[in-house]
């Protein structure tokens, strides 16, 4: 069996609000919406495949019951919870829309990533941080994330004050993607001009340090003032 790799918190965060944690077995069997304690199951049976589509909240009951021998000779195939699970994302969705705190809450955690909380000068993969920035402002704006998961957008948050407040926050990451891009084109960030395409290598200045960092640490800020009661260190650069 292969090492078990733990999937990674953004993607069970996304899994878990998504389905509300309601298990897709216990809707599909019994028609069963209520709350249950579970953990994240892997479909395909391979604790080392953490794609999303090969992952699904169940009870406890039915984890164990999928992934012992019993539950296949009882025929559950992976077709089968995949289409609870797809059915039952829909019937969340409908029958248990999340209040504005909630939507914003599922919103900000998409600002827990390397790309908003590592110090400047630490960023492995510049490239890959202005697209981690284009990925974010799309999650916010229409719910939809980069594992392909949908949730409700800044557009249906009923407050409008509150709406406006995370309009704000897409124009301050539209705003450190600008702050990226000029510093690029005045050398401040320079790849390191060995002409291989996938190099990682870069020069920051100090000014590109400062300011990119001055920017996030304001953006945090931003977010924090949204949702206080979000994990501490989400709203920190460490």
């Amino acid at each position: 069996m292969a090492d078990r790799k733990k999937a990674p918190d953004d993607v069970v965060a996304d899994i878990v609000t998504a389905c509300r944690r309601r298990c897709c077995i216990c809707f599909g069997l019994r028609n069963d919406d209520n709350e249950k304690r579970g953990q994240i199951a892997h479909l395909d049976r391979d604790p080392a495949n953490n794609a999303i589509d090969n992952l699904a909240f169940l009870c406890l009951e039915h984890h164990d019951q999928y992934d012992s021998r019993t539950s296949q000779s009882k025929g559950l195939t992976i077709d089968e919870v995949k289409r609870y699970r797809t059915a039952l994302l829909a019937f969340v969705s409908q029958n248990h829309p999340p209040g504005d705190s909630e939507i914003v809450a599922a919103l900000i955690s998409s600002l827990d990533r390397p790309a908003f909380r590592t110090p400047f000068q630490q960023e492995s993969s510049l490239p890959r941080f202005r697209d981690a920035i284009a990925e974010t402002i799309q999650t916010i704006n229409t719910g939809k994330t980069p594992q392909g998961l949908q949730f409700s957008s800044k557009l249906q948050i009923r407050d409008e004050d509150l709406r406006a407040k995370v309009d704000k926050l897409v124009e301050t990451l539209v705003a450190l993607r600008a702050t990226f891009d000029d510093l690029v084109r005045r050398g401040a960030i320079k790849h390191c001009g060995c002409h291989v395409a996938d190099c990682p290598v870069y020069f920051l200045s100090h000014e590109a340090i400062s300011e990119m960092d001055s920017r996030r640490r304001a953006l945090l800020a931003l977010a924090k003032n949204l949702n206080p009661s979000g994990p501490a260190d989400l709203y920190e650069i460490s």
